[in-house]
């Protein structure tokens, strides 16, 4: 699994303790308990968005979109 792949089922699964999809994360805070870069997290950001897996709300926060909520849908149901 990419770093990219394991971020968003970070943020998916911080989303669900919400029971919302869309719940705003914070990002670097996320990143920073996986062990990835502030760098790194913003590079992997702009490809998600690009992706139209999340929506940046600010340079910290971002969202799933409903791409994105199906994507690691897709990813869990495929890893078991």
């Amino acid at each position: 699994m990419t770093p990219d792949e394991k971020l968003m089922l970070k943020f998916y699964e911080l989303a669900m303790k919400g029971n919302n999809p869309s719940l705003p994360i914070k990002a670097l805070e996320v990143a920073g308990v996986m062990g990835i870069k502030a760098t790194a997290l913003k590079n992997i950001v702009k490809h998600l968005a690009q992706a139209n897996l999340v929506e940046k709300i600010d340079d910290t926060t971002i969202s799933l979109t409903k791409r994105g909520y199906e994507f690691a849908l897709e990813t869990i149901s495929n890893d078991k």
